[in-house]
């Protein structure tokens, strides 16, 4: 005769209590997870924390309703002059960087229109792009892995 043992419900709430806490746990990591990445965008990529630097140049638009100016950088000894470009009205309040090259030391500005510009063979649509050389050589090595990947197929 076989015996018929009867569930009281412990197991059932071990399971939803496990889930409870794992789901919690998943939580806290994505959470440390997402601020560990903004800080370290904030400390190692934001265009809004580059140095001043010494002022080097300024170049109106065309319908001189806007002015890039320029900023030599100096990173010591060690380093050679960066340049920063920022965007700003012509009454020089201030929009936003949107050039930061490494290593240059001179500015040469070439407008095309009233809103997109080249500076120093890099061309910009002030209002929506800008040019970092950090982030140029992260795509740089990004594109170089997939072409890698691409290409070494099957020997």
């Amino acid at each position: 005769m076989s015996k018929v043992y009867k569930s009281n419900g412990l197991t059932k709430i071990n399971v939803c209590f496990f889930k409870k806490i794992l789901i919690k746990v998943l939580k806290i990591i994505l959470i440390l997870t997402l601020l560990f990445s903004f800080l370290v965008y904030w400390l190692f990529f934001d265009m809004n924390r580059l140095p001043h630097g010494e002022f080097l140049n300024e170049s109106l638009s065309p319908n001189r309703k806007y002015k890039l100016k320029f900023y030599l950088c100096n990173g010591g000894a060690t380093t050679a002059f960066a340049i920063r470009g920022e965007l700003c009205y012509k009454n020089g309040l201030k929009i936003r960087n949107i050039y930061w090259n490494y290593p240059e030391d001179k500015a040469d500005v070439k407008w095309i229109n009233n809103h997109v510009v080249i500076i120093n063979g890099h061309r910009l649509d002030i209002f929506k792009e800008s040019f970092d050389f950090r982030k140029e050589s992260v795509k740089r090595m990004i594109e170089g892995i997939i072409e890698k990947n691409r290409g070494g197929g099957l020997h």
